[in-house]
């Protein structure tokens, strides 16, 4: 069992940072392409954004470049693990002017598809709810709010203050006001985790399954007090295992949520069926198995998608 209990500091964010400068330095960049570029241009302004702020030194694409070699590097001799670096960071770049473009006053229209919308409807047919745990990609953040709500799903997202473009204090109370304003025209609401009281956000997800509502929460490691080793790409990546634990309180179905962008340029979001999680014996154990299960699923889309996927930072290959 690969589970571990971690203490979180509730020690105070900082006012501002390095990062907030950068970004609000782009910022105009970044609105001046959601406005005037057609989207199919996106894709290419963001790699030439990215390009110049490597150069420029306000980001490094090294790490991701050195962890992609590693896994990816069976791929042919000539793999160009900067470049892949490089194209990993304009799909942040271009879900940042995604955002944007949903701002403005002729919003975002993307080409969506959903598969899986089935699960769904079978998840709530039961009556309990359904917790939505969704992998992090580059995508996910915005169109998979836009496909479930397309399809009568508005979910509560389960997120923390950080979740936008800023970890400052400033940052957060103005710079990411921007994409939750854009998410919440697709959630039926937000529950925002609190460091200082943690049960408060588990409990307001439990009230929303009891309706028979959705919880929306993205797959990663930056909350909660169990995180699980799971087994990816040959190597470990750490999932916080609040989602598996909801499911177990509620008696909620589990179900993984896949959005990636398919080469004519359609943005899928894939609702597969649903993970069980014992509620019976040890819990250590069930939210493992969860994790585990939820990371096999995960590798095989990281493996057909690996530059939108977001997490290659975290992922520790020997």
């Amino acid at each position: 069992m690969t589970i571990r209990r971690r203490k979180r500091d509730p020690a105070a964010r900082p006012w501002v940072t390095g990062d907030d400068v950068r970004f609000v330095a782009e910022l105009p960049l970044l609105a001046a392409m959601a406005l005037v570029l057609p989207e199919p241009r996106w894709q290419a302004a963001c790699r030439r954004l990215e390009a110049a702020k490597a150069r420029l030194r306000w980001f490094d694409p090294d790490p991701v470049a050195r962890t992609a070699a590693r896994v990816l590097g069976e791929r042919g001799a000539g793999f160009d693990a900067r470049g892949f670096a490089l194209d990993s960071a304009a799909g942040r770049s271009e879900h940042h002017v995604q955002i944007l473009r949903e701002l403005c006053p002729a919003r975002w229209t993307p080409r969506l598809a959903l598969d899986g919308a089935d699960h769904v409807d079978r998840a709530l047919a039961q009556g309990r709810g359904a917790v939505l745990w969704v992998a992090h990609f580059c995508f996910n953040a915005l169109a998979s709010k836009m496909a479930l709500a397309g399809a009568g799903h508005r979910a509560w997202h389960l997120s923390r203050p950080e979740h936008g473009f800023s970890k400052s204090r400033v940052g957060i109370a103005t710079l990411n006001r921007l994409r939750v304003r854009a998410e919440l025209r697709h959630l039926a609401g937000r529950i925002l985790i609190d460091r200082a009281r943690p049960m408060s956000a588990t409990l307001a997800a439990q009230r929303v399954l009891r309706r028979n509502g959705a919880v929306s929460i993205t797959a990663g490691a930056w909350e909660g007090q169990r995180v699980a080793a799971t087994a990816l790409l040959g190597g470990t990546l750490e999932l916080a295992v609040g989602a598996p634990g909801l499911a177990r309180l509620a008696g909620a179905p589990l179900l993984p949520v896949f959005t990636v962008r398919d080469d004519d340029g359609t943005l899928r979001v894939i609702v597969e069926p649903a993970i069980e999680v014992a509620r019976d014996g040890d819990a250590d154990a069930a939210l493992d198995a969860a994790a585990q299960a939820f990371a096999a699923r995960l590798d095989a889309y990281v493996r057909r998608f690996p530059a939108q996927w977001r997490d290659w930072k975290s992922l520790r290959t020997a």
